[in-house]
């Protein structure tokens, strides 16, 4: 099988854009893979969270190490030290000015401290062998796919931060690097879903089958460690195709039946809340240690 052409790739069906502006990508109505993690929360939390304004700050730094390692999205700028309050707050007038200048100019305004840790971290990926392996091989960045799913007609939409020939390769912040906790961040911020979504929307906008999902994890905090994964066994596939189909199922009906139903019913009776498992065997354990 080829690779996809790295000059004007084939459109199959629906649409390949590779210099698609940020916000405009956002404000598209398709449904994306975040959308879908929201739906699966509860599908008033996805229709909430479409009208609903959240900080801009929340995503601050991983945009900012985005930008430094792709070269790509939101350019990042530092609020200067001389601006800030004497508590090294964004208080004084002139910070908020600053700051307000920046975003209304498209840029991500940083506190000193925070823009030196999103260098460090940046860096630590462009040093890193096999990140920087992956993020050489020819291809594209932050592309945005469009297509409708064959069997709903549910319009859908990703953004790859790469796409190299077939390979799909996604840089992700986190708290902690370990094998243990980016196993646990897969599940829960539904990368595994989203790995699908990108890799269905390859093959439905080019014809061509994409190679599992490539993570990029970098630390946040000092020192910084680097951890690139992929998604390759079989069991990430499975599991991200049955929430991936799930969402667009869901995401179908209420359309269709106007309702949007939040996780915990307005009326009815109160539920007892379930005891995990764990629990009930630590529990049980403590038990015995009385006996």
């Amino acid at each position: 099988m080829s690779a996809i052409s790295l000059d004007r790739p084939e459109v199959i069906s629906g649409r390949f854009e590779t210099a698609m502006p940020e916000d405009e990508y956002h404000a598209h109505p398709a449904l994306s893979a975040s959308g879908m993690k929201a739906l699966l929360r509860s599908p008033k939390y996805f229709r909430l969270s479409r009208t609903e304004n959240r900080p801009r700050t929340e995503f601050d730094v991983g945009h900012a190490v985005h930008a430094r390692v792709l070269g790509v999205g939101l350019p990042i700028v530092e609020i200067p030290f001389s601006l800030l309050s004497s508590n090294g707050a964004v208080s004084t007038k002139g910070a908020k000015e600053f700051v307000a200048n920046a975003r209304s100019e498209g840029k991500v305004p940083l506190k000193p401290a925070t823009f030196a840790e999103v260098v460090r971290a940046s860096d630590a990926v462009l040093t890193n062998a096999k990140a920087r392996t992956l993020l050489e091989q020819p291809g594209f960045t932050e592309v945005s796919l469009f297509a409708e799913d064959p069997e709903s007609g549910v319009p859908l939409r990703g953004r790859i931060d790469r796409l190299a020939g077939t390979t799909l390769i996604d840089l992700k912040s986190a708290a902690d690097v370990r094998t243990r906790r980016i196993t646990t961040s897969v599940v829960d911020f539904g990368y595994d879903l989203s790995a699908v979504v990108y890799r269905r929307l390859v093959e439905l906008v080019t014809g061509e089958k994409a190679s599992p999902m490539h993570l990029i994890f970098v630390e946040k905090d000092a020192p910084y460690e680097v951890r690139v994964v992929k998604l390759a066994n079989p069991v990430w596939q499975l599991g991200g195709e049955a929430k991936m189909r799930a969402a667009i199922d869901l995401f179908a009906w209420c359309t269709e039946q106007g309702v949007w139903p939040g996780d915990d019913e307005d009326g009815g009776e109160i539920r007892d809340l379930p005891v995990p498992a764990w629990y009930e065997r630590q529990m049980n354990a403590l038990e015995e240690d009385l006996l």
